[in-house]
């Protein structure tokens, strides 16, 4: 393998106030789809307690806290035992009036968190995307090795395959994508192949000449994921 730069995300933790759920939704969306080859996650209870390997890393690489309120726990803990951090991000902050509208429990998950989760990821991505293109390729890091620091909460979701033309595919995080596409209501019926390629296509590369190839398997795939 050739060298791969790693940047770490830690979340708050806090439970009692719906900004802390988006953190930790939206910290799973840049780690499972949006970039799941350049990002790790740190668990921030495990952070605090003193574990040496999560701290070694957030001293050593680039790290993104993403605190659900101005409180900045995941930030002030970070910096108290690893450094500065290299970004602070603020969901309330993000946000703005629509963390108003987020719910506290997974169990009252509705568009409106989902909204929520993909903006504050997208502005995530932004910033993993930033502090990647300011490293220098001479203190690149090597894949090998680095994995071993992070938190095993933080192991992407394993790839879903589909057969494009003959050959296996692997779609990185597509049932999150279909995930958010059904929660949209889209239904599989007139129309969805084509949102369906335009919405994987951001994510995963497509050759123009296999896009009928991936129409065909991607519509099959979500009719079969929306009977479930």
């Amino acid at each position: 393998m050739g060298e791969i730069n790693k940047v770490g995300i830690i979340s708050c933790s806090g439970e009692e106030i719906p900004a802390g759920t988006v953190s930790r939704m939206a910290t799973r969306r840049v780690l499972e789809l949006l970039r799941p080859q350049s990002t790790v996650t740190l668990c921030l209870p495990l952070f605090l307690a003193g574990e040496e390997m999560e701290r070694r890393f957030a001293r050593e690489h680039p790290t993104i806290t993403v605190d659900g309120c101005d409180k900045l726990c995941a930030k002030r803990g970070t910096e108290t035992y690893s450094g500065q951090v290299a970004a602070s991000l603020v969901v309330t902050d993000i946000l703005g009036d629509k963390a108003a509208g987020c719910h506290r429990s997974l169990r009252d998950v509705s568009k409106i968190d989902e909204e929520a989760v993909w903006i504050v990821a997208k502005k995530i991505s932004e910033q993993v995307d930033v502090l990647l293109a300011s490293i220098p390729h001479s203190e690149q890091i090597k894949e090998a090795g680095d994995a071993s620091c992070a938190c095993s909460c933080g192991t992407p979701a394993p790839e879903i395959t589909i057969q494009i033309n003959g050959k296996t595919v692997a779609v990185n995080g597509l049932h999150l994508i279909f995930e958010h596409l059904h929660k949209q209501g889209l239904e599989p019926t007139n129309d969805y192949a084509d949102r369906v390629l335009d919405t994987v296509r951001i994510y995963h590369f497509i050759e123009p000449a296999e896009e009928n190839f991936y129409r065909d398997a991607l519509a099959a795939a979500y009719r079969k994921y929306c009977q479930h």
